[in-house]
Formats: structure tokens, sequence, C-alpha cells
């Protein structure tokens, strides 16, 4: 018994380290041209009385230059892509970075990427195009997070846009906000905008922020509004335009799973890149691969991204440095599927009684079997690596107390020496169910690239309430969960 508190303890350790985020690092600019001054501050009127602090940057040479517009991280500091857009200067690139409406230094409402954000980023191209020596023939948008979601939307109605570099965005905001029929406690967008004095929201804004605080599913407003604002919806009119689409992310992100990244992007009819690497949000990519992609795609350069297949894969569990995978599709990663016995830990049928709902990075005060917090299977120590390719799969059967719950499964590499190391995880939330009676809950973690070593463990780690999500237990509700129908089938290459 001592051992499995031991090891229980160790994973819900683990889950605390990945949620934390890793600030991102950044390259020095390069130095290829010599940069005419300093940026230019100034302000675009993109709408009667409402106008956008800007900072333009011009290279030396009177051009025409290739230009990339750039909107401003949000909750991040604006000048949280200065490096960039300095390294893209010297290297040649006419380059405006601009604070969407609603933040601090710009006029208007917070938006949230809708309409108006839209034409704010058009009309800041226009701007430009009509003021410094840009290229109208060579338009690219450049974004980190809220940024990478502005020039998607965008890119999707201007045909004068003919390179994305979106890092850390979003494609469905639905699914990063109620994926798995769980809604996020987390998500990074809708905190900082419901943070008092963070943004000016609109009214449209504001009635979402508080329609998500009051329902646990969407309502039909609030899927309305989240609609107008998903790239994935106006992915038939990307397509048309066929601007060329880079999309960065990490494993870890917490604005929307690598699943429906992965799909989005595999319906992307264009030239395309997508990346995974380590760390968590914002952490994607250095400037240089954003600027490998422009030079590629609005200077006509040669190799890089572009010449190489079109995935490329950073495994978690590796050390880094460690080099990258390439494939030509994200769902081409697995070679076949492993199916590990898994060992009940907790007893054959473990319930769960998942008491009050966290709200804050803290689980169970008392996380042992006894405690009733969480249910816990393993595999026998794996004789040989396996290298996890994909989207794992679980099934199980769940006889709930109550009509409706949650389940957050979370999957562990666990080392001989205890060590536990968080692989992949995803919720699962229910309703309308019969209380008392036993179902069937098949659902898929998100997809991630983890190589076991061998020796190694896989625990599988079930509970019923998460910081990252609203449970939707009710007060004394229990879930069992049946160990002869639980089963986990793992893509390795």
């Amino acid at each position: 018994m001592r051992a499995v508190r031991s090891a229980l303890a160790a994973l819900v350790a683990a889950l605390l380290l990945t949620v934390s985020a890793t600030a991102p690092a950044v390259a020095a600019p390069a130095a290829s041209r010599a940069v005419r001054g300093g940026p230019e501050v100034t302000a675009i009127e993109v709408a009667p009385g409402v106008r956008l602090r800007a900072e333009v940057h011009a290279p030396a040479g009177p051009g025409p230059h290739p230009l990339v517009v750039m909107p401003a991280p949000f909750p991040y500091p604006a000048a949280h892509q200065d490096p960039a857009a300095r390294r893209l200067a010297a290297a040649g690139y006419v380059v405006v970075g601009y604070r969407p409406r609603g933040l601090p230094g710009s006029g208007g409402a917070f938006g949230m990427a809708g309409p108006r954000d839209v034409a704010d980023a058009s009309a800041v191209i226009s701007w430009a195009l009509a003021r410094t020596p840009a290229d109208a023939r060579r338009v690219g948008l450049y974004g980190t997070a809220y940024g990478a979601g502005i020039g998607l939307l965008t890119a999707s109605e201007d045909r004068r846009v003919r390179a994305v570099a979106a890092l850390g965005g979003w494609v469905d905001l639905l699914d990063g906000l109620y994926g798995g029929g769980t809604r996020r406690r987390a998500h990074p967008l809708f905190r900082a905008a419901a943070r008092p004095g963070a943004v000016r929201p609109d009214p449209e804004v504001r009635r979402a922020l508080r329609e998500y605080a009051e329902h646990p599913d969407p309502t039909p407003a609030f899927r309305s509004f989240a609609r107008a604002r998903s790239p994935i919806t106006r992915l038939d009119r990307l397509n048309a335009h066929a601007p060329a689409v880079l999309l960065a992310h990490t494993w870890s992100a917490t604005v929307e799973s690598p699943n429906r990244n992965g799909r989005y992007f595999s319906r992307l009819r264009t030239a395309k890149r997508l990346e995974y690497r380590r760390d968590d949000h914002a952490a994607q990519a250095p400037p240089a691969s954003a600027e490998r992609w422009f030079d590629r795609h609005l200077r006509g350069g040669p190799g890089g991204p572009g010449t190489e297949p079109p995935v490329f894969l950073e495994a978690r569990g590796r050390p880094p440095g460690h080099p990258g995978e390439h494939y030509d599709d994200l769902w081409a990663t697995a070679s076949a599927n492993h199916v590990p016995p898994l060992e009940p830990r907790t007893g054959p049928d473990p319930v769960i009684h998942p008491g009050p709902d966290p709200h804050g990075p803290q689980h169970a005060d008392d996380p042992s079997p006894g405690h009733g917090s969480a249910a816990l299977w393993w595999t026998s120590p794996d004789p040989r690596p396996r290298r996890l390719r994909g989207i794992p799969a679980l099934r199980t059967r769940v006889t709930p107390s109550a009509a409706e719950g949650t389940l957050v499964a979370r999957l562990y590499d666990l080392a001989p020496t205890g060590t536990a190391t968080l692989v992949t995880h995803a919720p699962y939330s229910f309703a309308h169910r019969a209380p008392g009676t036993p179902f069937e809950a098949s659902f898929d973690l998100f997809a991630t690239v983890y190589d076991l070593p061998a020796g190694h463990r896989l625990a599988l780690l079930v509970t019923g309430t998460d910081p990252l999500y609203v449970a939707r237990n009710p007060p004394g509700a229990t879930l069992t969960l049946h160990s002869a129908a639980t089963g986990l089938a793992l893509p390795v290459r």
C-alpha cells in the first residue's frame, strides 16, 4: 500500500509540473542588413475614432520590401514580439507591429478576434502599403497567441496575405473552451479577458464571458460567438486564397488540443507546415523559424521549411537539443497499435469520490487509494523502449451515482525510481445518464510524441477533478470504474 501511495503522490506531483508555463527563449536579432534607425511609433486609424498603437521597423534601402504585419499577443506584454520584429527588419522586411483594439495603448473595445479585429488587420496592411516601402505582392502576417488567431482569420478574408506564421494560436475556439464536453478553467484568453482592468471588452465579449462562467455547456449564442472567431470555420476561404501557413505549438499548451490542430492542418490545401515542440504555450518556435518561412514564401529563398516534410515534432521526454522528427502528416506518425495489459492498483472496480472542485493548482489533500480521489492502473515494466506517436485511445465502463459527471485521464511514464512524467491527458464529461446504470466511455487522449525507455511502466491515473477544468460532478457523487472493461490503445512506431 505504501508503494502505491508513493506512486500516486509522484503522479500527482508530476502533473503540477506540467501546468507551469515556461518562458520562451528569444533569439538575438540578425545583422544581415542595416535597419533604418529605430522603430517609429505611430497611431493607425482603422475606423472613425479608433486608433491603434503601432511600431514600424523599416530596413535600409529604397525597397520595395516584403511586408510583415504583427498583431500583438495577449495577455503577453506588447514588447513580446519586438525581438522578432527587429530580426525581420534586419533581414530586409518592413515590419508593422500593432496592438489590437482594446489593448493598452490602442483605442476601441476588445473584440476577442471578432470581425472588427479582422477588418483592423486588413486596414493596417493597407496603411503600410500606402506609407512604407512595402511590396503589395509580398504580404505576411506573424502572430503569437492572440495575434496568431487574428492572423489566420485575416488570411481567410484578405487575398493580399501570401504567408502566415501562427505561433500558439487556436483554430477552434469552441474546442479550446469546451473540448471533451468539459469547460476549461485556465484558458489564457478568457482568463485574461475576464481580469479587471486587463482590457476594455465590447458588449459581445462581456456577454460571452458571462455565459461561459455560468453554463457548463455552450449556449447557442456562445456557439455563434465562438464560430465567428474560429479559423476552422473559414478553412474553405483560406484554401481558396492559398497563403502559405506555418502553425507552431507545444505539447503542453492549454489553448487547444493537438488533435484539433492536426485535423485543421490535414485539411489545409496550400503550402503548410506544422511544428510541435516541448514546453508550454508561446514557447513554440524561435523567430528564426518564422523568418525562414517568410524567406521561403515571400522572397522565394531556397531551403528551410517547405523543402522538407511538412510536420516537425520534438519528442516529449527527450533532453533539450535532441533533434526533432519529420513526417508528411501528423496522423502518419504511428505504424501500429500497442494494447498493453493494465494491472489495477486501486481495486478491480475503483470508486472515485471527486470531492470539491479545485480552484487552484492542487488536487485532493490525500491522493492515496484509501481517499478515493483517483483510480490507478499500470503496465508491467516494458523490456523494450516504446515510441508513442499519435493519439492514445481510452475505453472504460463507468457507473455514475449522478446523471452527469467528469473524468480526467492522465497517462504517465513511471520510472523504476518512482519518478512520474506526464505523457498526455484529456478530460471527458457526460450528462443525461441514468444514475446507477453503467455505460461505456470511449475517448481520445491528446496526441503526443513520447519515447518510453525500456524498463519503465505506463501508469493510467483517472480522477474526477483537475485544476485545468470545471468538473461536472455534483457534491457527494461517485464514479465507479470497471477494470475489466478498461483498456488503452497506444499508437507506436
